[in-house]
């Protein structure tokens, strides 16, 4: 999101005065760093804390208006928040209350969302609280995935974003405050470490298939098939009773199907191990699954 909206307001000829790109541990640091000196932009760097004195020195040398923040995974301090005369603003890809934190793309999908929003707030000392400044509603694709949202999105997020400094050019922005919402839903990381990455076969076929949408590129839903991670890129939903074992395998010959809690999922494309990436018939081909068998977490 950070690029896309960087390019689109150097493109349109917003007045950059800085770049504080991510930490030089992040995998993204790089590419920040071309992109900047490809736009000829000044680069403001902290060494490990964005309290560091000498980092909070040149942003305040500065004079800026307002910072900007777009897919930033530390929180800001209130020694650096309060360095440009209006504050820092950042986008979030959610109906905000709802799904504060790293990825609403998921838990939107995962939790069978049918619309999603982008929201532009004023940014404080916590994640994703600030006060609203505008906010986009948007359908929700039924075969929506984690990257189709995450691609729409970063489009959206730019354009809100500079029609908003724009318009800040000649106003005020409006503030509202965050609705006070018991039972918030979270948009917690999804990861191997975390052990929430793993397909739960109790699942109905619908939730699981929406889990599988929802992982997909970018992060992957898993199983454990023979003791090697099995990542299902894609499945579809067969409306059928049974009375096999959640996670059996019940079909290997003119398609692979996993038994559900509830009806059947047919495996359409695969990542088994580090082996190899093909569609499910190619698999049953190369890797011989017999009915019966029982994919599993480990």
């Amino acid at each position: 999101m950070a690029l896309v909206c960087l390019n689109k307001l150097f493109t349109k000829g917003i007045n950059i005065v800085g770049i504080i790109p991510p930490a030089k541990n992040e995998s993204t640091y790089n590419l920040m760093i071309e992109t900047a000196n490809r736009l000829k932009l000044n680069i403001i760097e902290y060494e490990s804390k964005l309290t560091e004195p000498d980092f909070l020195g040149k942003v305040k040398d500065l004079d800026a208006d307002l910072g900007v923040v777009a897919s930033y995974n530390k929180k800001l301090p209130k020694e650096l928040l309060r360095l440009t005369k209006d504050g820092f603003i950042n986008l979030h890809p959610s109906k905000l209350p709802n799904y504060r934190g790293a990825n609403p793309y998921s838990h939107v999908i995962i939790n069978g969302e049918e619309e999603s929003a982008i929201t532009l707030h004023f940014m404080d000392e916590e994640y994703d609280t600030g006060d609203i400044i505008s906010q986009y509603r948007f359908s929700i694709d039924i075969n929506e995935t984690m990257g189709t949202l995450f691609y729409r999105t970063n489009e959206m997020c730019a354009s809100m974003l500079y029609e908003a400094l724009d318009y800040y050019e000649t106003h005020k922005f409006p503030r509202k405050p965050q609705p006070k919402i018991k039972n918030l839903k979270k948009a917690e990381t999804l990861s191997f470490e975390k052990k929430n990455i793993f397909i739960n076969w109790q699942k109905s076929a619908e939730d699981i298939e929406r889990f599988i949408r929802a992982l997909n590129p970018f992060i992957g839903a898993i199983t454990i098939y023979k003791g090697y991670i099995l990542r299902i890129n894609s499945a579809k939903v067969i409306d059928k009773k049974h009375k096999y074992k959640p996670g059996t395998i019940v079909e290997t010959k003119k398609s692979l199907r996993i038994a559900c809690g509830e009806d059947l999922l047919e495996i359409e494309s695969v990542q088994y191990g580090g082996f190899f990436i093909s569609s499910a018939q190619d698999f049953i081909e190369r890797v011989n699954p017999q009915k019966g068998e029982i994919l599993n977490n480990g």
